[in-house]
């Protein structure tokens, strides 16, 4: 599938290219929160590149599954506040250890595992060996979102 990007036109691979800024503006936004934004076509996930805490989109023919870390059995050490631990995914930059700023953790400095991982999500991209993960302020709305684009475009998953 073809797309357009800015002024040259490249095959439907986010890696190689990223869209416009004016393409992703205009389209329809079904959740959105500081770290990830969900349309009717792509995932974006922001925050996402370092240094330049750049947005990488994501189109739904490209992903594979859309889990909570807790459900695509993320571990401790996988963990990281920006870039990959010792794992294969390599998370948008989030305090993910720290309680900055999160009310639902009753006043802790420090998040459970458990808070953690119920509050961040893991993309598996077709072809692809790193998952793109991100923290999500809102993780029943935005996977009920997920869900819907996901069903949409892969009608055999459930």
């Amino acid at each position: 599938m073809n797309r357009q990007y800015g002024e040259r036109e490249i095959h439907g691979n986010s890696r190689e290219s990223e869209p416009a800024e004016a393409t992703t503006n205009q389209w329809q936004v079904l959740y959105e929160d500081k770290y990830l934004k969900v349309t009717e076509e792509a995932l974006i996930v922001k925050l996402y590149y370092f240094p330049t805490l750049g947005s990488r989109t994501i189109y739904w023919e490209e992903i594979e599954w859309v889990k909570i870390a807790s459900e695509a059995n993320v571990g401790w050490l996988e963990l990281k506040m920006w870039g990959m631990g010792f794992g294969s995914i390599w998370w948008n930059c989030k305090a993910r250890l720290l309680n900055i700023g999160n009310s639902r953790n009753d006043g802790r400095l420090v998040n459970r595992l458990s808070d953690i991982l119920a509050t961040n999500i893991v993309i598996k991209v077709k072809g692809a060996c790193i998952r793109p993960g991100s923290f999500v302020e809102h993780p029943d709305a935005a996977m009920a979102a997920i869900g819907q684009l996901i069903y949409r475009n892969h009608p055999h998953t459930e």
